[in-house]
């Protein structure tokens, strides 16, 4: 229970800071490092409308391949740039804010 209010005031907090979450199951995970910066690889959620996502760090491309092995939903954390972007509306290769696991 202190997890659901926990994760619940998190969303909430980054959601009024300008923040969208894309929260979904790892469906996809590629290496294209002339895509993603700093060679980190692309990936897609059940939430990001086909489109791929770049972690924001090396930690990052950790917890997506360990969420997609172990079938975690992740929440993806992105700037929603002033209104206009939306999980529905990603253009490819997005860098995610920050990422985490949830289970």
């Amino acid at each position: 229970m202190k997890k659901i209010i926990l994760l619940t005031l998190l969303s909430v907090c980054h959601t009024a800071y300008g923040d969208i979450n894309c929260k979904g199951t790892v469906d996809n995970v590629m290496d294209y490092p002339g895509k993603c910066e700093n060679g980190n690889m692309a990936f897609r959620t059940s939430a990001t409308n086909g489109k791929w996502v770049c972690p924001p760090s090396d930690k990052g491309n950790a917890l997506i391949l360990s969420s997609y092995a172990a079938q975690f939903e992740i929440g993806v954390y992105i700037d929603d740039q002033d209104g206009t972007v939306s999980c529905d509306t990603l253009t490819n290769y997005t860098k995610a804010k920050y990422i985490l696991t949830i289970r």
